[in-house]
């Protein structure tokens, strides 16, 4: 039906679609109206093709609206712990982001406070969704694998709304909210 709108509404992703959308329309060569993906006119012999082309577009322009939102909430959030971090251990030991060398890769780790005893302390946002829960889990398998005494944390809106999935994390990294205390932060920093 050409309003994928609605879907990314659902989302609260609304604000994105209305500026994706029309550039996905027109590599698509349909049309939008800030509202509807649609076709204006067409031959009855190109009708099934010109409802493919509605779909798609209107699709495409989702799924880049809700990844868009989700890519703002993810910075959102990240700016949050860094904040936390930040004002937990003073602004001169916190790093936004730092190299950390795994048994088989280097991977880019978030909020990284260094240790007075020089040794790290890592602060990765993570969501619920499976690809969050994932990425974080061969991420810290492979640097606890490297076996440097990086401290390991995650960090998420709220633990006790974690399932069972999202949990199994804690079998590499300590798991806190946003919202821990100071106290238990600097506790997990220690924590290798």
């Amino acid at each position: 039906m050409g309003i994928g709108k609605l879907e990314a509404e659902f989302s609260a992703a609304q604000d994105y679609f209305a500026r994706i959308a029309g550039r996905v329309a027109d590599e698509f060569g349909v049309k939008f109206d800030g509202h509807s993906v649609f076709v204006a006119w067409v031959s009855s012999s190109k009708i099934e093709s010109a409802l493919i082309s509605v779909a798609n577009a209107s699709n495409k322009a989702c799924s880049e609206a809700i990844r868009h939102a989700e890519d703002a909430k993810g910075r959102r959030q990240n700016e949050r712990i860094f904040a936390k971090i930040r004002d937990v251990f003073g602004e001169r030991s916190v790093a936004r982001s730092a190299d950390i060398r795994g048994r088989h890769a280097h991977w880019e780790a978030h909020n990284v406070v260094v240790l007075s005893n020089h040794k790290k302390a890592v602060f990765e946002p993570m969501t619920s969704h499976a690809n969050s829960v994932s990425s974080k889990f061969l991420m810290f398998t492979d640097i606890k694998a490297a076996d440097q005494g990086v401290s390991l944390n995650v960090v998420v809106r709220n633990v006790g709304i974690l399932d069972e999935k999202a949990q199994i994390i804690g079998d590499f990294a300590n798991i806190l909210s946003v919202d821990s205390s100071d106290e238990e932060y600097r506790l997990f920093a220690e924590a290798a």
